[in-house]
């Protein structure tokens, strides 16, 4: 029935409650919402990765260790977020915790740190090339401080499941940037040039899509947003534009060069 949604007790059962609900109610179409949305997230990032890497391989592009590293760990983080929700899904919460609480700290710090770490080697292996821009590290970090930041809160709060699922799922959202900017994004920044609507329209747009459809969704639910999605999303909407800026900040290029010891 529409509108229908189901109160969680404890991890053992549920209880059907008619109407639209408090966020610590589970909604019937929960779990399928939470499938869907991590099937995009995986469609958004490979959409961009994978042409990128042929494209790298047919051209004889070479990748550092670390970026091997990174990109396993952030594989496996997908796999992970996955598998998860697939134990939820399938009413296996107990198998869910324990999973979360084995893999879940080491593997997104292990995200975090080989991301960092990437940036660094690739982008100064880079810097004798006339083509690169190491301007470009601004937007290259960007993105690691709302999913690191959103991911450790969720972490930290698997007690609080609306709270925990929505802050993992708007932690990757945050990254989507790497893959739309690989792959329509190019388009766009050929299209519009390299000014700031460029750079913003050419790596943001798929992260606002689905920020926006997951408020729509707890609008059709709930009737409200949860009370952590506006202070998530701004942080996450701050780091992007704060990014665009820096990038085009002068002396930031001067700096980055520094930092990557040229």
């Amino acid at each position: 029935m529409r509108g229908q949604t189901m109160a969680v007790d404890g991890l053992s059962g549920f209880e059907p409650i008619e109407g639209k609900q408090g966020f610590w109610q589970t909604h019937p179409a929960d779990r399928d919402a939470v499938i869907v949305m991590i099937a995009l997230l995986w469609f958004g990032l490979l959409a961009g990765f994978v042409p990128d890497m042929v494209r790298g391989v047919l051209n004889g592009r070479t990748y550092q260790l670390v970026t091997h590293l990174h990109a396993a760990s952030a594989v496996g983080w997908m796999g992970l977020l996955t598998w998860q929700a697939v134990l939820i899904r399938t009413h296996q919460p107990a198998l869910h915790r324990a999973r979360g609480q084995r893999f879940g700290f080491v593997l997104g710090a292990l995200v975090v740190v080989s991301a960092v770490a990437t940036v660094w080697f690739a982008d100064h292996a880079r810097l004798g090339d006339p083509k690169f821009n190491p301007a470009v590290m601004a937007f290259q970090l960007g993105h690691v401080f709302p999913f690191a930041i959103l991911t450790a809160i969720a972490l930290a709060n698997t007690h609080r499941p609306d709270l925990h699922k929505r802050l993992l799922l708007l932690g990757v959202i945050g990254i989507v940037d790497t893959g739309w900017s690989r792959w329509i994004g190019v388009d766009i920044r050929e299209i519009l040039g390299q000014g700031f609507a460029a750079q913003i329209l050419g790596r943001y747009p798929l992260s606002w899509f689905f920020m926006l459809a997951m408020a729509l969704y707890d609008y059709n639910t709930r009737g409200r947003l949860h009370p952590a999605f506006l202070p998530a999303v701004s942080f996450t909407l701050v780091s992007q534009i704060s990014a665009a800026f820096l990038f085009f900040t002068p002396g930031w290029a001067g700096l980055v060069v520094w930092i990557l010891g040229g």
